[in-house]
C-alpha cells in the first residue's frame, strides 16, 4: 500500500526536484516560467515576489534572467533554509501566505505564483493580503491548475482548490486586482504532465532513495492519475493575469 505524501513538503518537494531535474515544483519547469512571465518588461530595478517559492529555484531563474530583484515566501521552513543557503542573491521568508503584511518589508512591482493558488484554502483572503504588498498597477501572475470543461459539481480530490475561471474575475475584483488575459494552457499541461510520468519511471530507484519504496509507488500513482485527470478535461491549466487598482 502506498503511504500517502504531501507533495508541498519538504521531502515531497526534494522528489520533485529529482523528477523536474531543478528546484522545481511546477508543471512545465522553466517553459512555464518563460510562458508565464512573458508580458512582465525584464528589469533590474522591478521587485517580484514568489509566493509559495519552495525550494528557490522559480526565483532564482528570474533574478539570473534579468526581470529584477525577487524575494519568495513559503510556510515550509525546511525548504525555506535549503533556498537560502543555495540561491543567497535572493531573499527568502519562512511565511504563510496569509501573513504577508506583516513578514515582508517592501512594496512589490509582481506578484507571482507557480502552482500554489491551488494549495491555498481560502483563496479570497489570499488575493487580499498580497494586495496590501503590492504597487499601484502591480501586476499578478497565476499559474495553476482550472477545474476543466468535463468536471462534475464535487471538486477534483487531487486539486480541490483548481481555479474556477467562471469565477476568477469575481475574486480578484474583491480583493482590488482587476483581472487582464487569462491563457488556456490545458493542451500543454497534457503533455507536460506526460513527459513527467515518463520521468518518475526512469528515476525509479533515485525516488526511493529519498523516500523509499512506497514514496515511489505513491508520486507514480498520483501523477498518472493527474495525467489522466487532464487528459479527460476534469482539470486543465491557465495562466491568469491581473493588475492591482
Amino acid at each position: 500500500m502506498s503511504r500517502p505524501m504531501n507533495m508541498n513538503s519538504f521531502e515531497g518537494k526534494r522528489i520533485l526536484a529529482l523528477i523536474r531535474e531543478g528546484d522545481y515544483a511546477h508543471a512545465g519547469e522553466e517553459e512555464a516560467i518563460e510562458r508565464s512571465l512573458r508580458p512582465i518588461s525584464r528589469n533590474e530595478d522591478s521587485w517580484l515576489l514568489d509566493v509559495g517559492c519552495g525550494r528557490g529555484g522559480s526565483a532564482d531563474y528570474l533574478r539570473r534572467n534579468g526581470w529584477g530583484q525577487v524575494e519568495g515566501i513559503d510556510r515550509d521552513s525546511a525548504s525555506i533554509e535549503y533556498a537560502r543557503a543555495t540561491y543567497p542573491a535572493v531573499g527568502f521568508h519562512v511565511c504563510d501566505v496569509l501573513d504577508v503584511p506583516r513578514t515582508v518589508a517592501r512594496t512589490f512591482d509582481v506578484i507571482y505564483m507557480l502552482n500554489a493558488f491551488y494549495a491555498f484554502d481560502r483563496q479570497r483572503e489570499a488575493l487580499a493580503k498580497l494586495r496590501k504588498v503590492a504597487k499601484p498597477g502591480a501586476q499578478l501572475v497565476i499559474f495553476d491548475y482550472t477545474v476543466g470543461p468535463k468536471a462534475g459539481d464535487t471538486p477534483n480530490p487531487m486539486m480541490p482548490h483548481a481555479i474556477r475561471l467562471s469565477e476568477i474575475a469575481a475574486m480578484l475584483r474583491e480583493a482590488e486586482w482587476e483581472p487582464g488575459s487569462i491563457e488556456d494552457l490545458s493542451s500543454d499541461y497534457v503533455r507536460w504532465y506526460a513527459a513527467f510520468v515518463d520521468r518518475i519511471r526512469l528515476k525509479h530507484a533515485e525516488i526511493e532513495k529519498i523516500g523509499g519504496a512506497d514514496s515511489y509507488s505513491f508520486v507514480l500513482s498520483m501523477y498518472s492519475g493527474l495525467h489522466s485527470a487532464i487528459v479527460q478535461g476534469e482539470l486543465g491549466g491557465a495562466i491568469v493575469h491581473a493588475r492591482a487598482t
